[in-house]
């Protein structure tokens, strides 16, 4: 009896929940759309304006490296999530140990800790325009109100993150759409002032036309100082590394886990192509003309005059919101980090302990302004987390040693993984320091070096051992999971996809909501490219502009409305079943 129910017990252990709960495809389709359009792409797309970057070089090196973050995700993420169906924080503990997971969890709360001040920032930037402040462009705060509402806006996400994330989140999945096409309506308001500014007309003909435009008025190849701007390559490596730290060093297996299949990670191309590429042009583009319309150099303005000169008021509603439904993911995942180094205080104080910090930092402009370079310094600190486990997953079994070698040990901690992560840390900073490496590719060779020197020191550490039990167990485990794998797809297919009749009423209830919605979307859109098709004058194109900005205001708020009916008849809907 006693045998029997041990052994019921460890296969129950062996099928992890997210086998239980697996998602089709639209789901993470989704997911990376809400994700990766968000207030980073704002700054980072003005960024590469003021860093000198040429057009070609833009075009060219932001699709490479885009594609190879897709690439990253598709080969790396999805397969070991989908084979382990575990996170990555479970799985790095089951490897590394109890005291290695503390610090790495430290290492993710000084990262999305700082994300999260740069994004209050950012909302704060907004809210400056209601209450008449000065932009801030020192490092630090030149405004006393500037502190007071950066503040209060802190105050406003620390209570969400800690209360209601889930209400956050259904926020930030309906914005995203409605961001992107802010983004490019942004973009074609600004092209004609371009344009104007190039030919002295506002209509650029032809493509051709269009990259004359760019080079000689957006990215033109070099700095505002008269330096050359960085190249194709470091322009892809950047794109490349902007999200390594959840590809490359595997946090993306807390979603892929989820996954029906391992080629689910080609979803993340929605977020990296239409979040990345294009809102990354967008931005700039955007940027380009508000330094034109204002009169000002890029370099004096921030995202909420960037914002307000192409799109108006509404372009202030789309800073406020990206800056805050950014925010807040980063606070929440910084709380949840802070939770494991401070178990015995309830994750509600944890996240307003965090917050209290992060709030101070926010009021320091020079955190919003360095978002570019903390996401390669993200890249560099937390992806070769990654390839110590992807080295541990599978190099270790083709070069003959044990796989979970440490646990088998019972150490609390890895020493060559510590020892690992020190070194590839060490080289990046011998990096930085001498300047021998681009500051942008310091993270690859980073990468490979944990995944050579990882497997050396397991094996000198005591990965060559043999632990027949405990390896014998695992197989088994391993074996359940992938006969329950087998089980379920079977059951899918053999399962009836009609919806129950019940709900159909009110399903269609929520598409025709959803259908107005997108309906809005596109009459922004529509508006917007009338105005970029236009050949007019400059009076004339600033009197089209102040009509799309009242359109866009009207859509936005039809947009909002038609689109929380929908969510709401869908959580009615499931709350019900």
């Amino acid at each position: 009896m006693t045998n029997s129910h041990e052994k019921h017990r460890h296969l129950k252990d062996a099928i992890p929940a997210a086998a239980r709960h697996v998602r089709g495809w639209r789901y993470f389709a989704g997911l990376f759309g809400g994700e990766h359009i968000a207030a980073t792409e704002f700054i980072i797309g003005v960024t590469f304006v003021t860093m000198g970057v040429g057009t070609k070089e833009v075009l060219l090196g932001l699709l490479i490296g885009n594609l190879l973050a897709v690439l990253s995700w598709t080969l790396v993420t999805a397969p070991l999530a989908v084979e382990t169906r575990r996170s990555l924080f479970f799985y790095l503990e089951q490897i590394t140990g109890p005291y290695f997971s503390k610090i790495y969890n430290f290492a993710i709360l000084i990262f999305y800790g700082s994300l999260a001040a740069a994004m209050i920032t950012v909302s704060a930037y907004a809210l400056r325009f209601a209450f008449g402040l000065p932009v801030q462009l020192e490092w630090y705060p030149t405004s006393g109100m500037f502190i007071l509402v950066t503040l209060l806006l802190a105050v406003v996400v620390v209570v969400v993150a800690a209360n209601g994330f889930e209400a956050m989140a259904n926020f930030a999945t309906i914005c995203s759409p409605w961001m992107l096409v802010c983004f490019i309506c942004g973009a074609a308001i600004a092209l004609p002032a371009l344009a104007l500014e190039t030919h002295g007309t506002t209509s650029f003909g032809s493509f051709s036309g269009f990259l004359e435009t760019a080079h000689n008025t957006i990215w033109t190849g070099t700095t505002p100082e008269g330096e050359k701007g960085i190249s194709v390559w470091e322009v892809a490596a950047f794109a490349w590394a902007n999200g390594a730290m959840v590809h490359l060093g595997l946090i993306d297996m807390a979603i892929f886990r989820f996954a029906r299949r391992k080629s689910y990670g080609l979803f993340s191309s929605v977020g990296m192509f239409l979040g990345h590429y294009v809102g990354w042009i967008s931005a700039g583009l955007m940027g380009a003309g508000a330094a034109f319309l204002v009169g000002k150099p890029l370099t004096g303005l921030d995202s909420a005059d960037v914002a307000f000169a192409t799109l108006g008021f509404v372009g202030i509603f789309v800073v406020i919101c990206a800056g805050w439904t950014t925010a807040n993911a980063c606070l929440y995942r910084a709380g949840l980090a802070a939770s494991t180094l401070l178990p015995n205080m309830s994750r509600r104080n944890v996240t307003a302990l965090v917050g209290l910090v992060i709030a101070i930092a926010a009021c320091f402009p020079f955190v919003a302004r360095s978002v570019m370079p903390l996401t390669v310094y993200g890249a560099m600190l937390l992806s070769p987390i990654g390839a110590i486990v992807i080295a541990e997953h599978y190099l270790l079994p083709r070069l003959g040693m044990t796989r979970y070698w440490s646990n088998y040990h019972r150490h609390s901690m890895n020493t060559a993984a510590l020892l690992t992560w020190l070194v590839a840390l060490a080289f990046a900073v011998t990096m930085l320091m001498t300047k021998a490496v681009s500051f942008y590719f310091i993270f690859i060779p980073e990468y490979l070096i944990c995944l050579a020197l990882y497997p050396l020191a397991a094996s000198w550490l005591g990965a060559r051992e043999k632990w027949p039990k405990q390896e014998a167990q695992q197989a088994k485990r391993e074996e359940a999971l992938s006969a329950y794998e087998e089980k379920r797809e079977i059951r899918e297919e053999l399962a009836n996809d009609e919806d129950d009749p019940s709900n159909e009423r009110t399903a269609r209830l929520a598409k025709w909501l959803l259908a107005g919605a997108g309906i809005t979307l596109l009459a922004m859109l529509a508006a917007s490219f009338s105005i970029a098709g236009t050949d007019t004058d400059g009076s004339a194109l600033a009197a089209m502009r102040s009509g799309f900005q009242t359109i866009a205001i009207v859509c936005t708020i039809c947009y909002f409305i038609l689109a929380f009916l929908a969510m709401r008849v869908t959580d009615g809907n499931e709350s019900n079943g």
